[in-house]
């Protein structure tokens, strides 16, 4: 996943200099090496030229490193529109390899597309921070607009008690009032994992895993560096690698922190065979 984020970086570099020079120097961070690969592996091979992938708001160079290795068209989505505005101008002044990027402005829990419209959707660390029920509505969301045999891929935090984070901020689109906290994440335990995000209607388990850290808290000593994490940024796929863990049974160490699983949409059978003929309605 470093070579890739790496090389998206320099593809990147001519155009916008400045992206491309902040994905040189950090690639893919320290959570997002072990969540970006497993996409990478959970897509199905056969994701090729002519198919269509669609991203909820994860962070914006997967879309592109997954449209340079496969050839696919990749839509990339966000809440906010600052975002969508990096990824269109990084789109068409990057040098291209393979495959395109579009970018939208959409809310996951009430999505644009025509339903079956992708062979693939993925959306890494995003829908913990969607409040109330939402998170369930944008899973759902998910589903509709996956084709029949198509792939659902989503990593969360994940916790053995399920909890919520509030902040004293504006969180995304949502502005702090005049003195509440606003919600910006849950943690999922098993059962929370199950009932508002994989026990849904049209979709069987394919896959999950449960990462963590061991006795070495290595994520939370590269938030305490503060602006010398810069230093660190370059190092932070192998630290991933050295201090992040598949959890295999349910020992004291690694500590759980997030869950990565993979569902298939069944709803009227089929498989993934070739692209997608179904068209998405106009963005907002």
């Amino acid at each position: 996943m470093a070579w890739a984020g790496f090389t998206h970086g320099l593809r990147t570099l001519p155009g916008v200099p400045r992206e491309g020079i902040k994905r040189i120097v950090l690639p893919v961070s320290y959570w997002r090496t072990p969540e970006f690969s497993y996409v990478w592996r959970r897509l199905p091979p056969e994701i090729g030229a002519g198919h269509r992938v669609f991203d909820l708001g994860s962070p914006k160079q997967l879309a592109f490193m997954i449209a340079d290795a496969s050839g696919a068209h990749v839509v990339a989505s966000d809440i906010l529109p600052d975002p969508i505005a990096t990824v269109r101008r990084v789109a068409e002044r990057r040098i291209t390899r393979r495959g395109s990027v579009e970018a939208r402005v959409s809310d996951g829990r009430a999505l644009e597309f025509e339903d079956a419209s992708f062979d693939a959707v993925f959306s890494v660390s995003v829908l913990e921070h969607i409040p109330d029920d939402g998170d369930s509505a944008a899973i759902r969301e998910l589903i509709r607009v996956t084709r029949p045999g198509g792939t659902i891929i989503v990593t969360v935090p994940y916790d053995r008690n399920y909890r919520e984070t509030f902040v004293d901020r504006d969180v995304y689109e949502r502005a702090r009032g005049d003195s509440a906290e606003v919600f910006f994440e849950r943690h999922y335990d098993e059962e929370s994992l199950r009932l508002r995000l994989i026990d849904m209607p049209g979709v069987e388990l394919v896959d999950i895993e449960i990462w963590g850290e061991g006795r070495v808290r290595m994520a939370r000593a590269l938030r305490s560096i503060g602006r010398l994490d810069l230093l660190a940024a370059p190092f932070e796929p192998v630290l991933s690698r050295l201090f992040l863990h598949r959890i295999e049974g349910n020992g004291a160490y690694p500590t759980p922190d997030a869950a990565f699983f993979t569902l298939r949409r069944t709803a009227d059978g089929g498989a993934l065979t070739g692209p997608t003929t179904t068209g998405s309605s106009a963005a907002r």
